[in-house]
């Protein structure tokens, strides 16, 4: 919104260019200094603050504030003996930018007023020798085309601004509905898990208990609910994994689920690792998912055309250590621009990695490309 509230002030001061050098001798130099090159400073601060999107409703107000005192003091700033051809105060061009201001710092109905008193002033104004002596009809007519104008404007952002936040809210009440809904599927899987193992070991323990006569029953039976403990205990620490994988198998891995893709960037995938260096499933899933994810957002964001992954493990006294690199020859990014609800690197990349015990860290700067950087060091399996 306020990279085009931007271009249409700078195009409405193209336009008024001309009335601008040619009034501007005629004005007091401090309305110059003021309402002049501080405005037109400050349109230009406006513009720039708007690519980065930082610091933009005290900018927006600010000149807000100008362009109305402008417009009021010009009388006073420029001599009622002006050539016939001066025409009307080049202000006048900044009438419905200065409504647009307004209600982009102060909202839409601050706006709406604020457009009202700014078209009751140039009224004013028009009928004065500096404002083009156009009479009253003129000036209510010119006046009430800008001041409609200015309320439609005003009217608008309120619009577009109200359908943002309720999409912003939507966003976020779907997020929280999807952590809920994975928090639940998690505790599902765990509760069958739980009632697996209850039925499996316990139940079984404890009918065989129940029905034991023998001193051999009697044996089975303690047997048996020394087993169900055994994995109670075990399930209270960790859960069961799958078994451990080789490094190389990761390469393969990638190599084969996104090197094959028609839209996917040339994508080279290089291994240095120790013959059967182990890793813990978990960690094998968390860096190919991660990594995966790393070369779609290549794929989707950057338009790079080539995409080099790096995967390197070392053993060190019984520890594993892997590093896996992602380069593409993208655009880049600039990282602080990345809003909160994409999820794309904050959960599956970043999250992944952490939850293994593991790092990913984030290169990249606009028009330099990106590169993902996976860290895990652990004990072998």
């Amino acid at each position: 919104m306020a990279r085009g509230i931007a271009a249409f002030a700078l195009l409405l001061l193209l336009q008024a260019a001309g009335s601008i050098a040619g009034q501007t001798p005629h004005a007091a130099a401090w309305w110059n200094v003021v309402f002049l090159w501080l405005f037109l400073a400050l349109v230009v601060v406006f513009t720039l603050a708007s690519v980065r999107g930082s610091g933009l409703s005290l900018l927006a107000g600010a000149l807000a504030v100008l362009a109305l005192a402008g417009l009021a003091l010009w009388p006073l700033a420029v001599p009622p003996s002006v050539p016939e051809s001066f025409g009307t105060p080049w202000l006048w061009s900044m009438i419905n930018v200065g409504a647009a201001w307004c209600a982009y710092a102060f909202g839409a109905r601050i706006g709406c007023l604020y457009a009202l008193i700014i078209g009751g002033v140039f009224s004013i104004v028009r009928t004065t020798p500096q404002g083009g002596s156009g009479g009253w009809l003129i000036a209510v007519e010119d006046a009430t085309f800008a001041t409609v104008l200015g309320l439609i404007i005003c009217v608008t952002i309120g619009i577009l601004r109200r359908a943002a936040e309720r999409a912003d809210t939507a966003a976020d009440k779907a997020i929280e509905q999807y952590r809920e809904a994975a928090s639940a599927t998690a505790l599902s899987n765990e509760r069958l898990r739980l009632d697996g193992l209850l039925h499996d070991s316990v139940m079984t323990a404890l009918l065989t208990a129940a029905h034991a006569g023998s001193p051999e029953e009697r044996l089975a039976s303690a047997s048996l609910a020394a087993s169900a403990l055994d994995r109670l205990r075990q399930q209270a620490t960790e859960a069961p994994e799958a078994a451990p994988a080789a490094v190389s198998e990761i390469a393969a891995r990638i190599r084969f689920t996104v090197g094959s893709g028609t839209s996917a960037p040339v994508l080279n995938v290089t291994c240095e690792s120790p013959e059967h260096l182990l890793l813990p499933a978990g960690v094998v899933r968390a860096v190919f998912e991660a990594t995966t994810e790393a070369v779609q957002n290549a794929v989707r964001h950057s338009g790079a055309d080539r995409c080099e992954v790096s995967i390197i493990g070392r053993r060190t006294e019984g520890h594993a250590k892997l590093r896996v690199s992602i380069k593409d020859s993208g655009s880049g990014f600039d990282q602080g621009s990345v809003s909160d609800r994409r999820l794309g690197i904050k959960v599956s990349i970043v999250g992944r990695m952490e939850a293994v015990a593991g790092s990913a860290r984030i290169i990249t700067a606009p028009r330099a490309g990106t590169e993902v950087r996976l860290d895990w060091e652990g004990v072998e399996p």
